[in-house]
């Protein structure tokens, strides 16, 4: 897994990320809606999932390389939670009508 740091908010207990691998190293970001989307025509499941940087460190990077990079790190945590049984969901419920 790649290597990183959680950050608790110790005012409100909400989490963040700080990325500790070269070239994002430093920059602090926290994932947002995560959806898993199919499409009725193939085999793919398409991740999508929002994300807020709070911290970049004046680090300058391409943002289309880097959000591959976060959907590839949110895969890997993604799988980690699965195997160790230790993934939580804090979200509602989106219906739709």
């Amino acid at each position: 897994m790649r290597d990183h740091v959680v950050l608790e908010n110790k005012y409100d207990g909400t989490h963040a990320i700080k990325l500790l691998e070269d070239p994002y190293s430093g920059i602090i970001i926290s994932y947002g809606k995560v959806s898993f989307d199919t499409n009725d025509n193939d085999d793919v499941l398409k991740l999508s999932f929002e994300y807020e940087v709070h911290e970049d460190r004046g680090i300058d990077y391409d943002k289309i390389q880097f959000e591959n990079y976060l959907g590839d790190f949110l895969q890997e945590l993604i799988l980690y939670g699965i195997k160790h049984n230790d993934i939580t969901y804090t979200g509602g419920v989106d219906s739709e009508n």
